[in-house]
């Protein structure tokens, strides 16, 4: 279930939160989620993406600094892709490419099953020959509490290198100590 501006919840000694943001391109609206991910669980890999019988694609991210798993593995699912991971507070120089419309089928979110990590289903029969999925993800860790969100943008053609600058979503302490954006 996804719901709109969800307040950041109270993390525990053993679990933390993973807040997930969404940004639509045509509108600035943001989407909220927040999963408990159990520490040291998982047989997912730090960062992963795997096809689904139903042909959607499940992309896991645990490790913030190895963009270039997520991509390499959407390339060997014939999805050409360019994805980024910043810091909070930091964006990559715009315009990258020639983007379409928003398009909310793209990725979508939902609770992971018991004892399962959270993760983004990608539906890559949104995206078109000669069309490039664009994932820049934003992340910021502060103890056990971890915080990311994530454009989502599918360009016409290729897509330019990230040029990093100053911008982008900031996360900041919410009121009961967890950290939200």
């Amino acid at each position: 279930m996804i719901e709109q501006e969800t307040a950041p919840a109270r993390v525990g000694p053993r679990r933390r939160r993973l807040g997930l943001a969404v940004l639509g391109t045509a509108v600035a609206t943001v989407l909220v989620i927040g999963v408990p991910v159990l520490l040291g669980q998982g047989a997912t890999p730090a960062n992963a993406v795997i096809r689904e019988p139903d042909g959607s694609l499940k992309i896991y991210v645990r490790d913030y600094q190895r963009p270039e798993v997520i991509e390499s593995r959407l390339r060997d699912l014939d999805v050409r892709a360019s994805v980024t991971f910043l810091p909070t507070g930091k964006q990559c120089k715009e315009p990258r490419g020639t983007y379409l419309p928003d398009n909310p089928a793209l990725l979508t979110t939902e609770p992971p099953a018991d004892g399962e990590e959270a993760y983004w289903r990608l539906h890559p029969e949104q995206i078109k020959p000669g069309q490039t999925f664009v994932y820049t993800l934003w992340y910021e860790e502060r103890g056990d509490n971890r915080m990311a969100s994530a454009s989502v943008r599918v360009a016409t053609g290729a897509v330019a290198p990230c040029e990093v600058v100053p911008g982008g979503p900031v996360t900041r302490e919410g009121p009961e100590g967890g950290i939200g954006g």
